[in-house]
């Protein structure tokens, strides 16, 4: 389900050997924005004329430029996502191209082959993605295209907002006190249908022919090779997301707007429920459908902002969640390497005790302490995990287990469904303590307290462990706590603070 039929096929016919098509044509780069509302590139582009979209599964090149490279979990969302956006854009009229490797080849090639004036695109902010964007914009500029980024992504831009010496908040809530102060504007809805453009077959068939054009299922996001459970979920058959995840979510932009429709039912009540994990309507689960591009902030935003009868309380803690997603995204603005480079440098030299074993332990939540388990097997069985579980398994990995943070933002990029470039790593590090306005080193999450106030019932706990009798705890809690208040010692001697 590459692309829609193509009518009378001219396989004979390089799209280079091709005359100028009938109008100028205007090519949509689809990344991370899999939706057809509220997408200002989209809309823009539908004023210009003529439209071919195309969504790329891109590598890094030998500079490391480009996004992060999907996790397995995402390529499952990914890949069924992208079917129904294909749909929701052919009833628009619209062709949906797939393609696959370096985007600062492939995008100019197919542009060229369809003889596109102009390409548009939502921009992105990683460092590494923003100079990729930016030598590819060069490169189809000098093939005398007009290039248009657009907002969709976030709230506000990054270079919007800045402290009062100029420089960007490091500080969570004086970020969100001023960052809400910008409008947003209203939400766009999908464009107009265009009639398809059947001259530009022939130029998606050469394209085709050329290998630059492939299907969708020839671009690997279904992993194929592997089985059982082994070191990492990209080792694993389709069959393995189909018998799990693929339980428990319906990928697509018309799910998601479906979901959308019932976003106040899900924030009302959500200062009381949002911290407990055994409530299924305590948390939105709207993260995969913002990290993939469902649904866009500022749609979210405005559901909310128009229902008067969601108490103001929950709207504003609710809305929070929503700024600290923006929070992070402008720090990884600010800092390449978030995944794998703490923000704050005095932890480059912190006393990590890397082990195989305690690090599998912890992935296949078999550590011996309830809540940690049941929130690993979660993740395991459904690609998602409560927010307050995710801070209480990291911090027992980080601190209580002494592991490198790293290696927990990897296992969740491979296994969340929402495994988003920005909010994994800075959560990650804010949980270590070696991040923006990182919560004190000294503030280990005590996952046995944190179970008695959060899962009083062990409701949690028995879904995902079931009945059998607890483990022994492979650590003891208060001695590792200790050991690891010992190991920030020994890192603030190392390092001279």
């Amino acid at each position: 389900m590459a692309h829609p039929p193509h009518g009378p096929s001219r396989k004979a016919t390089s799209p280079e050997t091709l005359g100028a098509p009938d109008q100028p044509v205007t090519l949509v780069w689809f990344r991370d924005d899999l939706r057809i509302t509220d997408h200002p590139a989209l809309t823009a582009a539908r004023g210009d004329g003529p439209v071919v979209a195309v969504w790329i599964r891109e590598e890094r090149d030998d500079d490391g430029l480009g996004p992060r490279p999907l996790g397995g979990a995402a390529r499952w969302w990914a890949h069924r996502s992208l079917e129904v956006l294909h749909g929701e854009l052919e009833a628009l009229g619209i062709p949906l191209l797939f393609a696959a490797g370096r985007a600062a080849d492939v995008l100019p090639q197919i542009a060229r082959g369809l003889g596109a004036d102009t390409v548009r695109w939502s921009r992105r902010y990683a460092p590494a993605s923003r100079e990729l964007d930016a030598r590819i914009k060069a490169a189809l500029h000098r093939d005398g295209m007009t290039v248009h980024s657009h907002p969709g992504s976030l709230l506000v831009e990054p270079w919007q907002v800045s402290t009062g010496a100029n420089e960007h908040y490091k500080v969570f809530t004086p970020f969100w006190k001023a960052a809400r102060e910008f409008p947003t504007g209203e939400a766009l809805l999908a464009p107009q249908r265009q009639t398809p453009r059947h001259d530009l077959y022939p130029r998606i068939d050469g394209l085709c022919d050329a290998g630059v054009v492939k299907d969708l299922d020839a671009l690997g996001l279904l992993d194929g090779t592997g089985t059982g459970q082994g070191e990492s979920p990209a080792a694993r058959t389709p069959r393995w997301w189909a018998d799990t995840v693929a339980r428990h979510w319906t990928p697509g932009c018309a799910a998601a707007l479906d979901e959308l429709g019932n976003l106040s039912h899900a924030v009302d009540g959500y200062t009381d429920t949002r911290d407990l994990p055994a409530d299924r309507h305590g948390t939105t689960r709207l993260s995969p459908r913002l990290r993939h591009g469902e649904l866009s902030p500022r749609q979210l935003l405005q559901a909310v902002a128009q229902d008067p009868h969601l108490p103001d309380d929950d709207r504003e803690a609710w809305v929070r969640q929503l700024y600290w997603r923006e929070f992070a995204w402008h720090l990884t603005y600010h800092h390449p390497g978030v995944e794998s480079r703490p923000m704050r440098p005095e932890f480059e030299v912190f006393p990590y005790e890397p082990d195989d074993d305690a690090l599998r332990a912890w992935q296949r939540g078999r550590t011996g302490v309830p809540l940690v388990d049941a929130g690993m097997r979660q993740l395991w069985q459904t690609g998602w995990m409560h927010n307050r579980v995710r801070m209480v398994t990291a911090s027992f990995l980080t601190k209580n287990l002494l592991q490198p943070w790293w290696h927990g933002e990897q296992w969740f990029w491979d296994t969340l469904v929402d495994a988003d470039e920005a909010n994994n790593a800075v959560s990650w590090q804010w949980v270590a303590g070696c991040g923006a306005d990182a919560a004190p080193y000294f503030r280990v999450f005590n996952p046995q307290t944190q179970r008695e106030r959060f899962d009083p019932q062990d409701a949690y706990v028995r879904e995902w462990l079931g009945s059998q009798p607890e483990e022994e705890p492979m650590v003891d809690l208060k001695e590792s706590r200790r050991q690891a208040l010992d190991a920030y010692d020994v890192m603030k001697h190392r390092s001279g603070r």
